[in-house]
């Protein structure tokens, strides 16, 4: 057997935080994921103290959350479980407001502008606010991919961009819409759990490096970004999906917040 028991070290004590470890992979920032023999899975901002694997121990010491500070960011999902949409269906996309996947009750979406752009070109789109929800309809778009952006000016000038499947088995480059800051994926391709996905950061087309983007994925549920990576020379940065459902990707630069939402099945 070659699984082990995870100890937390927490003022001078262990604690089992988790049993029958068999997978452990770092991250970026000291996050740490964790997977055991049942199938359970873990994520911890902290860094290996001991490893005592004759004994099936693993001490990790917790590493504690930095102060920042948190900006206001725009970013959608699809109003859908599954993950995409059906060749036909009528489209629908949320739109939100808030912090790391945290909605702002009665945020300030005034002046806000949408459009999508797909293989014919871009039209505009209107938003409708129904029931507290914002929300996108794009139609009933026939196969392929679609990508939705919306736009709001103010002290900082915000952009939210999701990538819209519609059908199954889409696999191809995606085409930057030339944003001043916009997150792109690398290659289109479903993403999956327990799997690296690559993101691109560009101005206007071109690649941005040694800039920060942000990931955090539905359910997180904290204050702040589980994940930070800095992107290379190519502006690209990978981040390793380690949860169930969307995830969400931000980037700051020349003020500029641009958000990109991953949309995975639940």
């Amino acid at each position: 057997m070659c699984e082990a028991n995870v100890y937390l070290l927490r003022d001078g004590q262990e604690e089992l935080l988790m049993e029958k470890v068999d997978r452990v992979i770092p991250g970026e920032e000291h996050t740490l994921f964790m997977e055991n023999i049942f199938g359970e899975r873990k994520i911890i901002k902290a860094r290996i103290r001991e490893l005592e694997l004759v004994h099936h121990r693993i001490i990790i010491e917790e590493i504690p959350q930095r102060t920042v500070v948190r900006e206001e960011e725009l970013w959608l999902e699809p109003d859908t479980d599954h993950g995409h949409f059906h060749e036909g269906e009528e489209v629908g996309l949320k739109l939100f407001k808030g912090y790391n996947m945290q909605p702002q009750k009665d945020a300030d979406l005034g002046g806000v502008k949408a459009f999508m752009a797909n293989s014919g070109g871009r039209r505009d789109l209107q938003i409708h606010h129904h029931e507290g929800q914002y929300m996108l309809h794009p139609g009933q778009e026939a196969d392929g991919l679609i990508q939705v952006i919306v736009q709001q000016s103010g002290n900082k000038e915000l952009y939210a961009k999701i990538l819209v499947e519609i059908g199954h088995h889409h696999h191809h480059h995606i085409e930057a819409v030339g944003l001043p800051v916009e997150i792109v994926p690398s290659g289109y391709s479903h993403a999956r759990i327990g799997e690296y996905y690559e993101v691109q950061l560009l101005t206007n087309g071109q690649p941005l490096a040694g800039v920060e983007i942000k990931a955090t994925y539905a359910g997180a549920g904290g204050r702040e970004y589980p994940r930070r990576q800095k992107t290379d020379h190519l502006g690209q940065a990978k981040f390793f999906l380690s949860a169930r459902g969307h995830y969400l990707f931000s980037a700051e630069h020349d003020g500029i917040i641009s958000t990109f939402t991953l949309v995975k099945g639940v």
